[in-house]
């Protein structure tokens, strides 16, 4: 699995090339950016929350428990990942009236939708993939490109960047709690199948998302 994923076409992207090369993102290209990008935070949690909803094995429940929490800072509303990330928004002078939850691309619109009738309604197996891996796994390698390009923008101080700095480590963590809660569904090529296809469907439709950004941040 963890060669399928890095294998995924979304890591190569050419908005992932083009962030990811120092010196290449002027400050009105990362503040568009941390724009575009702020519905698609706000909504992570949520696809958490409705796999949750949906999940019958309590294991994998009380894994998708710890990582919501994370998300809400904690207990800590000044801390909730999205909180976070408008030190990013700030940082870059975006002003608080352009910090809409409404997607703003049309790519978003269709991750938000995949993603939403995934977690709501699709297979609990393939909706827990789809946020427990496929949204945790590859995150680290993703924001880790990110930075590359992101500590080079004028004025940005790793401090106005922590949502992406802490991901790293906070999704090492959330995925290695999410495989060991998917072992026992490991064995079964049946079970297997199912959440193959749901790691497969988050992927597929960030690889498009990441296509629109390309084209709204730097055509």
């Amino acid at each position: 699995m963890t060669d399928e994923i890095h294998a995924h076409p979304f890591l190569a992207s050419p908005f992932v090339q083009r962030l990811a090369a120092p010196g290449q993102v002027s400050r009105g290209q990362a503040a568009k950016f941390a724009r575009l990008y702020y519905p698609h935070i706000f909504r992570t949690r949520l696809y958490q929350a409705n796999a949750l909803g949906i999940c019958p094995d309590e294991r994998i429940q009380f894994v998708l428990g710890q990582i919501i929490f994370d998300e809400y800072g904690n207990g800590n509303i000044e801390r909730t990942h999205p909180a976070v990330y408008r030190k990013f928004l700030k940082a870059l002078d975006v002003p608080p009236s352009e910090w809409t939850l409404e997607p703003a691309f049309p790519e978003l619109s269709l991750y938000i939708d995949a993603m939403m009738r995934l977690t709501q309604c699709g297979d609990w197996l393939a909706a827990v993939a789809a946020v427990g891996i496929a949204s945790e796994w590859p995150i680290p390698k993703l924001y880790g490109d990110f930075l590359k390009g992101l500590r080079t923008v004028p004025g940005l101080i790793d401090d106005d960047l922590e949502l992406f700095i802490s991901h790293i480590g906070i999704d090492e963590e959330h995925s290695r709690l999410m495989r060991e809660a998917l072992m026992p569904y490991a064995e079964s090529p049946a079970d297997q199948a199912r959440i193959r296809a749901g790691v497969r469907a988050n992927l597929d439709a960030r690889n498009v998302m990441l296509s629109g950004l390309y084209r709204e941040v730097f055509a």
